[in-house]
């Protein structure tokens, strides 16, 4: 093992972490992509397609998923990665997978429709860990779902995602990934 040691990068400019897992068939892939404040990429990181053999299946029964997503996909990518944004944004549907990508926080986010009236301002709490923010320029809502518990991180976490919202669409990234991904993986060959 080599001694060398990570640098990682530092910007004056807010840079976007996202982070996605995929899953076509039995074959899991993972990516890491970083933007800068205007979603222009500044670096990528993916696993190749892991598929579990019959003997993890049966050592790791009801933890495989789990294991793969975290451990294998997430935390080897957060360890290749140099830039570090403040937080890394992930699809709502991987809510269930949130922890922390090198210390960094992460939020799963969706767009999300509420009954005009219900909103009581700027953060509206729906679990300890959930919360509905809209975003001023498009009066867009989103629900948040956050790996902390901590109040104050998630204010900043849902602060953090307005000011970057008024430069780039948040969740467009997470569809460059998933078609990155599914390129890699073979899925968007014809043949």
């Amino acid at each position: 093992m080599s001694d060398q040691i990570k640098t990682r990068t530092e910007s004056k400019e807010k840079q976007v972490g996202y982070f996605c897992h995929l899953k076509v068939d039995e074959k899991h892939m993972g990516g890491i992509l970083i933007t800068n404040q205007v979603g222009i990429p500044l670096e990528f990181k993916y696993t190749e397609p892991i598929v579990a053999t019959k003997l993890h299946k049966i050592l790791y029964g009801s933890v495989l998923e789990k294991h793969l997503h975290e451990t294998v996909i997430r935390d080897r990518l957060g360890a290749e990665i140099r830039a570090l944004p403040d937080y890394f944004i992930v699809p709502y549907d991987e809510k269930e997978f949130l922890g922390s990508v090198e210390g960094r926080e992460m939020v799963a986010i969706q767009k999300y429709n509420m009954p005009p009236g219900e909103l009581s301002g700027p953060f509206n709490r729906i679990r300890e860990r959930e919360a509905v923010i809209e975003l001023e320029e498009d009066s867009i809502l989103l629900r948040l779902a956050f790996s902390t518990s901590d109040e104050t991180i998630q204010h900043n976490i849902a602060a953090w995602l307005q000011e970057i919202s008024l430069t780039m669409n948040l969740l467009e990234p997470m569809d460059r990934i998933t078609s990155a991904l599914k390129s890699i993986c073979g899925e968007g060959k014809k043949g």
